[in-house]
């Protein structure tokens, strides 16, 4: 597990079946249960959709230079002619995954792949900046793309949007789903009474802008509201949704995001959720009872959570989650893959 690349190969006892290559720098490990398990759950799903899936993760978290070392098994395994379509997750894996221009291809972008790296104060990173620039003009390499929202698919190149797709990751609905909240509190050790508002999402990342979210609690405790922001980073997958149920809101102030899983999760716990105009939010949660979108700034994010702490569920947070379940992602992608090899 600790070389450039690790190749994980499905069940081979059914045979006739459409067989798709993942190529990933994002997967969960041992060290990090938590990285890029939306990808590992897109895989499941396609599996359980009856098509086989193999994955060669790159691990390219571990050191830059598996990108480049992993070139050559990494061109083997795209060019190996039984695979009917090689898909792409994130733009960094195309320095390994070049190769599978040669064949029915697909790139995932993710994210910060084409939105780029805030930095505090605006603006982006100087090395973002350039891996945009250089994974936008790639895509006309390939014959199909994913952007995760209408955001991300506009800083494609305007020649290449024509084969592009608007499709999120999927959310497990029955991993994340409506529980008792008393009873998830006890489980997690969280106080019984009062309010609790939760931040899910790396602390330390400028991006997820956890400043606003404290900023915004404490204005409401000195007002006299019962409120307490928990936060949460690096948990196991089986605590999230125990988060999301012992909660009263969701707190969401990120600078820039994609499709966040976080969100699409919240919404199947029936959670309601303050969040910033990023990515693919405004036309997932505009019209949504129990969700309110403005602007990454503590007074906002005060106003948004007391309007919610009074929210009473009425399943429609639930019923929204469900057109973005694994199973209607697997499905969207399977067309797309169909149509590759058509």
């Amino acid at each position: 597990m600790n070389g450039p690349a690790t190749v994980f190969r499905a069940d081979r006892s059914q045979t006739g079946r459409m067989r798709i290559l993942f190529v990933t720098n994002l997967w969960p490990d041992e060290e990090r249960p938590h990285y890029g398990s939306f990808v590992a759950s897109q895989a499941q799903s396609l599996r359980d959709s009856g098509l086989t899936v193999d994955v060669l993760h790159l691990r390219g978290h571990a050191s830059t230079l598996n990108y480049l070392t992993g070139i050559p098994e990494c061109t083997r395994r795209v060019l190996d002619r039984s695979y009917d379509v090689v898909h792409i997750h994130f733009g960094h894996t195309l320095t390994s995954a070049f190769a599978a221009c040669l064949r029915p291809s697909v790139v995932s972008y993710c994210g910060s792949d084409l939105l780029g790296q805030p930095v505090e104060g605006g603006g982006l990173t100087l090395k973002s900046r350039i891996e945009v620039a250089v994974f936008r003009q790639i895509s006309r390499l390939f014959g199909a793309t994913i952007t995760k929202s209408q955001e991300m698919e506009q800083r494609l190149p305007a020649s290449r949007r024509k084969y592009n797709s608007v499709l999120p990751n999927g959310v497990d609905v029955s991993m994340f789903k409506p529980m008792d909240q008393h009873q998830a509190r006890v489980e997690l050790g969280w106080p019984t009474d009062g309010k609790a508002a939760v931040f899910l999402g790396n602390p330390d990342d400028p991006r997820k802008n956890l400043a606003t979210a404290r900023e915004a609690v404490d204005r409401l405790a000195a007002t006299g509201v019962d409120l307490t922001l928990h936060v949460g980073w690096k948990l196991p997958s089986s605590v999230i949704p125990k988060y999301m149920n012992a909660a009263d809101v969701l707190v969401f102030p990120s600078m820039s995001e994609g499709s966040p899983n976080v969100v699409k999760e919240a919404l199947a716990c029936g959670l309601p959720i303050v969040a910033t105009r990023v990515g693919d939010l405004p036309e997932r949660l505009a019209d949504l009872n129990g969700c309110v979108l403005c602007g990454p700034t503590a007074e906002e994010f005060e106003h948004g959570i007391k309007t919610l702490l009074s929210y009473e569920d009425d399943g429609s947070l639930r019923a929204a989650a469900e057109a973005v379940s694994l199973t209607a992602i697997a499905a969207g992608l399977e067309r797309i893959y169909r149509g590759m090899t058509a």
